[in-house]
Protein backbone atom coordinates (compact mmCIF):
# COMPACT_ATOMS: atom_id res chain seq x y z
CA UNK A 1 0.00 0.00 0.00
CA UNK A 2 1.25 3.45 -0.85
CA UNK A 3 0.04 6.42 1.15
CA UNK A 4 -0.59 9.12 -1.44
CA UNK A 5 -3.38 11.05 0.23
CA UNK A 6 -3.01 14.80 0.22
CA UNK A 7 -4.28 16.73 3.22
CA UNK A 8 -5.27 20.35 3.62
CA UNK A 9 -5.77 21.84 7.07
CA UNK A 10 -7.60 24.93 8.21
CA UNK A 11 -8.38 26.33 11.63
CA UNK A 12 -11.57 28.40 11.85
CA UNK A 13 -11.67 30.05 15.25
CA UNK A 14 -11.73 27.18 17.75
CA UNK A 15 -12.83 24.58 15.19
CA UNK A 16 -10.00 22.65 13.59
CA UNK A 17 -10.71 20.65 10.46
CA UNK A 18 -8.70 18.47 8.14
CA UNK A 19 -9.84 17.83 4.59
CA UNK A 20 -8.36 14.82 2.89
CA UNK A 21 -8.30 14.19 -0.82
CA UNK A 22 -6.97 11.14 -2.59
CA UNK A 23 -6.11 11.92 -6.19
CA UNK A 24 -8.54 14.89 -5.95
CA UNK A 25 -11.52 12.55 -5.94
CA UNK A 26 -12.26 11.88 -2.25
CA UNK A 27 -12.77 14.42 0.48
CA UNK A 28 -13.00 13.65 4.20
CA UNK A 29 -13.18 16.08 7.10
CA UNK A 30 -11.71 15.44 10.55
CA UNK A 31 -11.99 17.51 13.67
CA UNK A 32 -8.86 17.72 15.80
CA UNK A 33 -8.41 18.89 19.33
CA UNK A 34 -6.71 22.29 19.17
CA UNK A 35 -3.84 21.14 21.39
CA UNK A 36 -3.20 18.15 19.08
CA UNK A 37 -3.08 20.47 16.07
CA UNK A 38 -0.69 22.78 17.93
CA UNK A 39 1.62 19.85 18.79
CA UNK A 40 1.53 18.62 15.19
CA UNK A 41 2.32 22.11 13.90
CA UNK A 42 5.21 22.48 16.34
CA UNK A 43 6.61 19.07 15.37
CA UNK A 44 6.31 19.91 11.66
CA UNK A 45 8.20 23.18 12.23
CA UNK A 46 10.96 21.35 14.14
CA UNK A 47 11.26 18.80 11.33
CA UNK A 48 11.23 21.59 8.74
CA UNK A 49 8.34 19.99 6.91
CA UNK A 50 4.77 20.95 6.21
CA UNK A 51 1.89 20.05 8.46
CA UNK A 52 0.37 18.29 5.46
CA UNK A 53 3.38 15.99 5.06
CA UNK A 54 3.56 15.26 8.79
CA UNK A 55 -0.13 14.37 9.11
CA UNK A 56 0.15 12.13 6.05
CA UNK A 57 3.17 10.38 7.62
CA UNK A 58 1.28 9.87 10.87
CA UNK A 59 -1.69 8.33 9.07
CA UNK A 60 0.55 6.15 6.89
CA UNK A 61 2.46 4.93 9.95
CA UNK A 62 -0.79 3.97 11.59
CA UNK A 63 -2.10 2.07 8.57
CA UNK A 64 1.18 0.42 7.62
CA UNK A 65 2.41 -0.55 11.10
CA UNK A 66 0.74 0.71 14.27
CA UNK A 67 -2.74 -0.70 13.63
CA UNK A 68 -1.54 -4.33 13.51
CA UNK A 69 1.98 -4.55 14.94
CA UNK A 70 1.00 -5.23 18.56
CA UNK A 71 -1.48 -7.92 17.50
CA UNK A 72 1.28 -9.45 15.35
CA UNK A 73 3.51 -9.80 18.41
CA UNK A 74 5.69 -6.67 18.31
CA UNK A 75 6.29 -4.67 21.48
CA UNK A 76 7.95 -1.29 21.99
CA UNK A 77 11.05 -1.65 24.15
CA UNK A 78 13.81 0.73 25.09
CA UNK A 79 17.02 0.35 23.10
CA UNK A 80 19.21 0.08 26.21
CA UNK A 81 17.21 -2.91 27.49
CA UNK A 82 17.61 -4.83 24.24
CA UNK A 83 21.29 -3.97 23.97
CA UNK A 84 22.07 -5.10 27.53
CA UNK A 85 20.10 -8.33 27.13
CA UNK A 86 21.82 -9.39 23.93
CA UNK A 87 25.26 -8.36 25.15
CA UNK A 88 24.89 -10.98 27.90
CA UNK A 89 24.56 -13.79 25.34
CA UNK A 90 27.19 -15.60 23.29
CA UNK A 91 27.01 -15.61 19.48
CA UNK A 92 25.82 -19.23 19.25
CA UNK A 93 22.83 -18.55 21.53
CA UNK A 94 22.06 -15.35 19.60
CA UNK A 95 21.99 -17.19 16.26
CA UNK A 96 19.76 -19.92 17.74
CA UNK A 97 17.31 -17.37 19.17
CA UNK A 98 17.22 -15.48 15.85
CA UNK A 99 16.51 -18.62 13.83
CA UNK A 100 13.87 -19.88 16.29
CA UNK A 101 12.23 -16.46 16.37
CA UNK A 102 12.09 -16.29 12.58
CA UNK A 103 10.66 -19.83 12.35
CA UNK A 104 8.10 -19.44 15.12
CA UNK A 105 6.78 -15.93 14.54
CA UNK A 106 8.43 -14.27 11.53
CA UNK A 107 6.13 -15.78 8.92
CA UNK A 108 3.03 -15.50 11.11
CA UNK A 109 3.52 -11.80 11.81
CA UNK A 110 4.04 -11.01 8.11
CA UNK A 111 0.95 -13.02 7.16
CA UNK A 112 -1.08 -11.21 9.80
CA UNK A 113 0.11 -7.74 8.85
CA UNK A 114 0.19 -8.06 5.05
CA UNK A 115 -1.98 -11.06 4.16
CA UNK A 116 0.61 -12.87 2.03
CA UNK A 117 4.09 -14.22 2.68
CA UNK A 118 6.28 -13.14 -0.23
CA UNK A 119 9.37 -11.05 -0.97
CA UNK A 120 7.41 -7.83 -1.48
CA UNK A 121 5.78 -8.08 1.94
CA UNK A 122 9.02 -9.16 3.61
CA UNK A 123 10.64 -6.01 2.25
CA UNK A 124 7.72 -3.89 3.48
CA UNK A 125 8.19 -5.44 6.91
CA UNK A 126 11.94 -4.82 6.95
CA UNK A 127 11.38 -1.18 5.95
CA UNK A 128 8.61 -0.66 8.52
CA UNK A 129 10.55 -2.27 11.38
CA UNK A 130 13.66 -0.29 10.51
CA UNK A 131 11.75 2.99 10.38
CA UNK A 132 9.89 2.33 13.65
CA UNK A 133 13.15 1.36 15.34
CA UNK A 134 14.89 4.56 14.27
CA UNK A 135 17.33 2.72 11.99
CA UNK A 136 18.61 4.26 8.78
CA UNK A 137 17.82 2.12 5.76
CA UNK A 138 18.95 2.52 2.16
CA UNK A 139 18.27 0.41 -0.87
CA UNK A 140 20.30 0.06 -4.04
CA UNK A 141 19.44 -1.83 -7.20
CA UNK A 142 21.88 -3.03 -9.82
CA UNK A 143 21.47 -5.70 -12.50
CA UNK A 144 18.13 -6.75 -10.98
CA UNK A 145 19.82 -7.41 -7.62
CA UNK A 146 18.88 -5.42 -4.55
CA UNK A 147 21.14 -4.36 -1.71
CA UNK A 148 19.56 -3.19 1.55
CA UNK A 149 21.76 -1.43 4.09
CA UNK A 150 20.34 -1.13 7.60
CA UNK A 151 22.30 1.02 10.04
CA UNK A 152 21.09 0.01 13.49
CA UNK A 153 23.92 1.24 15.78
CA UNK A 154 23.16 -1.55 18.29
CA UNK A 155 26.49 -3.35 18.17
CA UNK A 156 28.05 -6.49 16.73
CA UNK A 157 25.76 -8.97 18.46
CA UNK A 158 22.63 -7.30 17.05
CA UNK A 159 24.17 -7.53 13.59
CA UNK A 160 24.54 -11.27 14.18
CA UNK A 161 20.93 -11.54 15.35
CA UNK A 162 19.57 -9.65 12.35
CA UNK A 163 21.71 -11.69 9.93
CA UNK A 164 20.40 -15.05 11.19
CA UNK A 165 16.84 -13.79 11.57
CA UNK A 166 16.60 -12.43 8.02
CA UNK A 167 18.53 -15.36 6.60
CA UNK A 168 15.91 -17.76 7.98
CA UNK A 169 12.97 -15.65 6.78
CA UNK A 170 14.39 -15.19 3.28
CA UNK A 171 15.31 -18.87 3.07
CA UNK A 172 11.64 -19.69 3.72
CA UNK A 173 10.67 -18.09 0.39
CA UNK A 174 13.72 -19.51 -1.44
CA UNK A 175 15.37 -16.11 -1.87
CA UNK A 176 19.11 -16.30 -2.46
CA UNK A 177 20.79 -13.82 -0.16
CA UNK A 178 24.31 -12.75 0.80
CA UNK A 179 24.95 -10.89 4.06
CA UNK A 180 27.68 -8.61 5.30
CA UNK A 181 27.71 -6.87 8.66
CA UNK A 182 29.66 -4.58 10.94
CA UNK A 183 29.22 -3.35 14.52
CA UNK A 184 26.60 -0.87 13.37
CA UNK A 185 25.12 -2.14 10.11
CA UNK A 186 23.66 -5.10 8.26
CA UNK A 187 23.87 -5.43 4.49
CA UNK A 188 21.33 -7.74 2.80
CA UNK A 189 22.12 -8.58 -0.83
CA UNK A 190 19.11 -10.13 -2.58
CA UNK A 191 20.41 -12.04 -5.58
CA UNK A 192 18.10 -12.37 -8.56
CA UNK A 193 18.94 -15.64 -10.33
CA UNK A 194 16.77 -15.06 -13.40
Amino acid sequence: MQCTTSISIRDAYSMTMIKMRKASSDSVTFRLNSSVLHKLSTRADLQKTSLNVLVNQVLCNYIEWDADSIKAGWIPTQRIVLTKLIDALDEKVISEIAEQSAKSSGKDSILYMYGKYNLENLLKNIRAKSQRSGFSIKEYEENQNMEIVIQHDLGWKWSIFFKFYYQEILHEINQRVIFDYTDTSLVINLVNEK
